[in-house]
């Protein structure tokens, strides 16, 4: 008896030491790990404090560019006031191209954060032109807080976790210790797959569980040998079938990606290759950066089709245009869907879910569309918008939700009849064209747009002008100048024409396109009626 007894005492030994072992390996990998996922989600919270910030910035470019361009710190106070609203930032800083500060709008009560978004105010007539910059600083203490907990998110879960692992190794482990366990298992680990060695039982457990455990141990060798035969015959055919997949993977007519959820490449087909026009070398060096960025010209619609497919499961279409740099324009219908599914979604737990995008290039089929549309839209004579065009622009400003206000100018030439029945209609042609290039050189916002809506009939609209009277009479003698100097036509002879104006603005005169352009044209034919070659405004206000 006594050996026995010293071999039980041995194993408790051994049990004793696995508990030290294990215990011990558990709480020191659950401080690392929770050290580790502590810095990680500080990191995390300030990557996603960077990323508000842009969007921050980006959301309000547009005004600040405006705001910047003609110095209306005003304006620019109301955009930095709602910046700093935000709980991540503290303070918002314009300045224009000289470095002087236009608004300076936050509070020195706290102290910012050891970095800040610096971004460049362009023109918003000349993408090239830096007018100045805006500048936003994070606050410190809301950053370091959200980075707290950040960081208690991924390290508790992790370390709890670590320790109930650890638990049920310990736990498995010592129910399974057992001196004819580890004799089997090492039979069984110097056994050959495939082969017909089968494991001994031992003569005092052969009518217990142990018995049973080795019996079903030889029925699964038994198993295994017969699955490795039929794997050995099957291996050919799964091999000619990868072959073929692989060949319409690569042939295919369709450009094929497939990516994370974040926009990295993971693999491509020749056929993309072709259709973004990027050699196999850029391509591979785009899977550790930005790849929709680098693709495609609008990245922000693709981010935005992916969370589309993210969220309702199901394939998102739409046409998108590439970042082509060996030719212009190209086009691609793409479909993009969600491969892998989550736990909860009855998928394989921890199993990735993927991103495939199937593209087709559809550059013809666009700039047909294009094409139709511009002629549907467009004067063929001067270039300009016609009255279908330009009637749909204005209705679109005016249906904007906020939209800024605005002032639309009816314009007839003076004198242009005179020009069709003395020199011609070749020559009344010209005419108007001049003048057309005129108005275009005189209305070079591009928020305005110039029309003809018939005959000698235009019509210019100005954003952000309804309310700046002095702004508008500028522009109208602007043009009426302009539009009275004398042409030059191409046979060498000289025309000269005037133009009288009429002038609404909305909502004085108007919230809808049928009331301002009523308005404008009365303006217009009282312009007409007391002399011609002058401008004036709309006199009456629309009914109540």
């Amino acid at each position: 008896m006594k050996p026995r007894r010293r071999r039980w005492r041995a194993l408790g030994r051994l049990q004793a030491r696995l508990l030290l072992t294990v215990a011990g390996g558990a709480v020191a990998f659950a401080l690392l790990a929770a050290a580790a996922a502590y810095a990680l989600g500080a990191q995390r919270s300030q990557a996603d404090a960077r990323r508000t910030l842009d969007d921050l910035a980006t959301a309000v470019e547009k005004t600040v560019q405006i705001g910047t361009f003609s110095s209306d710190t005003v304006l620019l106070g109301e955009v930095a006031g709602g910046l700093v609203g935000h709980p991540l930032l503290l303070r918002a800083v314009i300045r224009d191209a000289a470095g002087r500060v236009l608004v300076d709008t936050g509070t020195a009560a706290r102290p910012p954060a050891d970095w800040s978004l610096l971004r460049p105010v362009l023109s918003p007539f000349d993408a090239r032109e830096r007018i100045g910059t805006l500048e936003l600083l994070p606050d410190a203490d809301e950053q370091r807080r959200s980075a707290r907990a950040e960081a208690r998110t991924l390290a508790l879960p992790l370390v709890a976790q670590t320790l109930l692992v650890a638990l049920l190794v310990y736990a498995v482990a010592a129910r399974l210790v057992s001196a004819p366990i580890v004799h089997t298992a090492g039979a069984l680990r110097r056994m050959q797959p495939g082969t017909a060695e089968r494991l001994p039982t031992p003569p005092l457990h052969q009518h217990d569980e142990i018995g049973e455990l080795i019996a079903g141990a030889n029925a699964l060798l038994q198993a295994n040998q017969l699955t490795l035969q039929r794997e050995r015959a099957l291996r050919a055919e799964i091999e000619a079938m990868e072959a073929q997949y692989r060949e319409i993977f690569d042939s295919t007519s369709a450009g094929i990606f497939v990516l994370t959820p974040s926009g990295r490449l993971l693999n491509s087909n020749p056929t993309a290759l072709r259709v973004v026009g990027m050699p196999l070398r850029e391509m591979r060096d785009l899977r550790e950066t930005d790849f929709l960025r680098e693709v495609f010209a609008w990245p922000e619609r693709v981010e935005a089709m992916i969370r589309e497919a993210l969220r309702s499961g199901h394939t998102v279409s739409g046409d998108l245009e590439l970042r082509r740099r060996d030719q212009g324009l190209q086009w691609v219908h793409c479909l993009i869907s969600v491969q892998g599914h989550d736990a909860a979604e009855g998928g394989r737990p921890g199993a990735q879910r993927l991103i495939e995008a199937v593209m087709y290039d559809v550059t013809e089929r666009i700039r047909t569309e294009h094409h139709v549309r511009y002629q549907a839209e467009h004067d063929m004579l001067t270039g300009l918008r016609n009255r279908v065009g330009f009637e749909a622009r204005v209705e679109r400003m005016l249906a904007a939700p906020q939209h800024p206000a605005l002032c639309l100018l009816y314009i007839d030439l003076d004198g242009f009849k005179r020009v069709n029945d003395e020199l011609g209609h070749a020559a009344g042609d010209g005419v108007l064209r001049a003048c057309a290039l005129r108005m275009k050189h005189a209305v070079r916002r591009g928020t305005d747009s110039v029309a003809r809506l018939g005959g000698d009939e235009f019509a210019v609209v100005l954003q952000h002008a309804g309310g700046h009277e002095e702004v508008v009479a500028r522009m109208a003698a602007h043009l009426l100048a302009a539009l009275c100097e004398p042409i030059k036509l191409v046979d060498g002879r000289t025309a000269q024409v005037g133009a009288s104006i009429g002038i609404a603005t909305a909502p004085r005169h108007g919230a809808t396109l049928q009331a301002l352009a009523e308005a404008a044209d009365a303006a217009m034919y009282e312009v007409k009626r007391t002399g011609k070659n002058s401008f004036a405004t709309a006199w009456r206000a629309p009914p109540a």
